[in-house]
């Protein structure tokens, strides 16, 4: 682990067995009291660049994950879909003994974060959606750069490329201050390019759209004004579907979840701490 991520003595990494793939889990403090919030991860996003963000939420216990061919978990042999994803997730929390929890999903976390609540409605108490969408053809997408950039990932083979690129793809404060992305993004570990491609064509293949307003999870909802990659139209859409959501609009882009994860760690404690 580099030295300067925030780390504390109550984190530990091991890898869990889901779905005949080793995943790599991240959990902290998972013994204080209350459901542990459980972090799903954007797309070829490994567990060092939620770290930052996480040290906005100190006093909840934290589960997170590296998704199947990302970071250091294995990459699955034929692809795997939403459903899929949510499968070994599920496994991860049954590994771990967690029965009531927490989830909140970034970007394409947002997706899965969606399919444990529909799936797991008595155990998923609370869900957080940030800069998500509901899937396939009931997305709006960004800007043609970020839209064609989301297909590959060639951003995080080329880690020049990545930090001219990235503030682009983000758009609000990170294209005035491209050295918040840099910040964000240099311990990215880059993913297998069959992992990013079966993620992407999970995304894209999967909706929640007929669903959702069957949800019954209280729900946050949180949105970048300048967000390039998921504007804000995409949770719109989520707030007016999902019965008991509530949205919550940054002056920022797809970056909000570091740039401003004070602020955003004020809201979702606020949030998850209502009776």
């Amino acid at each position: 682990m580099t030295q300067d991520l925030p780390t504390r003595a109550g984190d530990e990494f091991r890898f869990i067995k889901a779905g005949g793939h080793r995943l790599r889990v991240f959990t902290r403090d998972l013994d204080k009291a209350g459901p542990p919030l459980v972090i799903c991860n954007g797309l070829g996003q490994a567990i060092e660049m939620l770290l930052p963000m996480m040290e906005a939420l100190p006093e909840r216990p934290i589960i997170s994950f590296d998704a199947a061919g990302v970071g250091r978990s294995d990459t699955p042999d034929h692809g795997a879909s939403m459903q899929d994803h949510a499968l070994m997730l599920r496994a991860v929390l049954d590994e771990l003994g967690v029965d009531r929890f927490d989830i909140l999903g970034i970007s394409w976390g947002g997706a899965l974060a969606q399919q444990i609540a529909h799936d797991l409605p008595d155990r998923c108490r609370k869900l957080v959606l940030a800069i998500t969408s509901a899937g396939g053809i009931a997305s709006w997408w960004g800007s043609p750069v970020a839209l064609a950039e989301i297909m590959f990932p060639w951003r995080y083979f080329n880690k020049a490329y990545g930090n001219f690129i990235g503030p682009f793809m983000y758009g609000g404060e990170a294209i005035l201050h491209p050295e918040l992305f840099r910040a964000y993004s240099r311990h990215a570990i880059r993913p297998t390019y069959e992992g990013y491609s079966a993620q992407v064509k999970a995304m894209c293949s999967w909706s929640s759209l007929p669903w959702l307003h069957r949800l019954t999870q209280p729900t946050q909802i949180i949105a970048g004004a300048g967000d390039m990659l998921i504007p804000v139209p995409n949770q719109i859409l989520l707030a007016s579907l999902i019965p008991d959501a509530k949205l919550k609009i940054f002056p920022a882009g797809h970056l909000v979840m570091y740039s401003r994860r004070e602020e955003v760690g004020q809201l979702m404690t606020g949030f998850l701490n209502a009776a």
